[in-house]
């Protein structure tokens, strides 16, 4: 039978808040009355404390990071890691975390991973209401390991099992290539990421395009997660004169603004970008930019609506808080944050049955019929 009596009556530490008196509350009364110490683990008490202050926020870029994945997400920007090669996301439902594209020649890519795939379970544990953090430290792991992914492929409600075996991933964050002489004289520059090296890697890989005589450039980047914001900056500013990449307001409602930096080497060379629904955060800031400039049109599907400012901040306990502080905007205003970037040119990719055919590509073949329209433009103003 219930009774109730008073709680302990030991004041109130002063740094405590009176918003949080509660708290400290419970933890006296299990410390000093729970009928079994031997479960009371304040490490595991403490955690799980943090974890439901932010789940209770419902938003999904805000989560607890425990010691042990905390160095783990120090690698993100780091060049190489080991594991599967393949980048997620949370799912816009927040239930699942899904793939938003395998990183080009991963073991992911090469078991069959797609993008929009979505995480049932790492290794048979239910994968149900992790954070990205979360699904990252479970499949990650030491080249030459196995790791067994539960998967639910785009347009199937069939789940299925696939096996990897983790490798270390070389990851640069920019590809570059000639189309096929059939398809066009044209230049693609897939940027995986943004990394503290993108910027670099950007201009090295337009000045060899150019030089093999590529007339327009087609930017890709159909999954790209986002990443460094100084990095996008930097790369937006390679083919801008000036005005605004991109602005964000704080909780405090104050603006940042962040400037076109001045020296672009490319501001005047066509341009065409690629997106899709797993373009998100810096991608969809440097898209928004080039829109807003009039420099590119977008060709493909709606962008994912990743446009918060991330920021990982570490705890005592060697642990962390990965927490939204801002929102982006473009420069002309548009809300990125769930609303995402409408392309000017709609292009959906065909499916085979139930499964997207990302070897049909209507997308490239729309961007390189634009950049056919421009450059032949461009030319007819040149002799005019």
């Amino acid at each position: 039978m219930a009774t109730a009596t008073p709680g302990p009556s030991a004041e109130r530490p002063d740094a405590v808040p009176e918003d949080l008196a509660i708290i400290w509350e419970a933890y006296r009364l299990l410390q000093n009355e729970y009928v079994d110490d031997t479960k009371i683990d304040p490490e595991a008490i403490s955690e799980a404390a943090v974890r439901a202050m932010i789940d209770q926020l419902g938003d999904r870029f805000t989560a607890y990071i425990s010691p042990a994945t905390f160095a783990i997400e120090q690698q993100s920007f780091a060049g190489n890691f080991e594991g599967i090669g393949a980048q997620v996301e949370m799912s816009p439902d927040r239930t699942v975390v899904i793939i938003t594209a395998p990183l080009d020649g991963s073991p992911a890519e090469k078991a069959g991973i797609r993008p929009g795939d979505k995480i049932l379970a790492v290794d048979g544990e239910d994968a149900h209401g992790w954070s990205v953090i979360d699904a990252v430290n479970k499949i990650r792991g030491k080249r030459g390991t196995p790791v067994t992914l539960t998967i639910e492929h785009v347009g199937s409600a069939a789940a299925v099992d696939i096996t990897i075996i983790r490798d270390t991933i070389d990851q640069p964050s920019v590809r570059a290539r000639m189309l096929n002489p059939e398809d066009g004289p044209y230049g693609v520059v897939r940027i995986e990421t943004f990394t503290a090296e993108t910027h670099a890697e950007l201009k090295v890989a337009m000045l060899d395009l150019i030089a093999q005589g590529a007339p327009g450039i087609i930017i890709d980047l159909r999954g790209n997660p986002g990443g460094l914001l100084t990095a996008t900056v930097n790369v937006a500013s390679e083919f801008l004169t000036d005005g605004l990449v991109t602005y964000e307001i704080d909780a405090h409602g104050t603006r940042r603004d962040w400037p076109v930096r001045e020296g672009g080497m490319f501001p005047d060379i066509p341009l065409v970008v690629l997106v899709n629904g797993y373009s998100a955060s810096g991608s969809e800031v440097l898209s928004g930019a080039l829109q807003d400039h009039g420099r590119a049109l977008l060709i493909g599907t709606s962008t994912f609506g990743k446009g918060s400012v991330n920021i990982m901040r570490q705890l005592s306990n060697g642990g962390g808080v990965y927490l939204t502080i801002a929102h982006w905007f473009t420069p002309n205003g548009r809300l990125i944050e769930d609303e995402g970037l409408q392309p000017d040119i709609v292009v959906e990719l065909p499916k085979n049955g139930n499964q997207l055919n990302f070897d049909e590509d209507l997308q490239m073949s729309a961007a390189i019929k634009q950049l056919n329209y421009q450059t032949a433009n461009a030319e007819s103003a040149a002799v005019k």
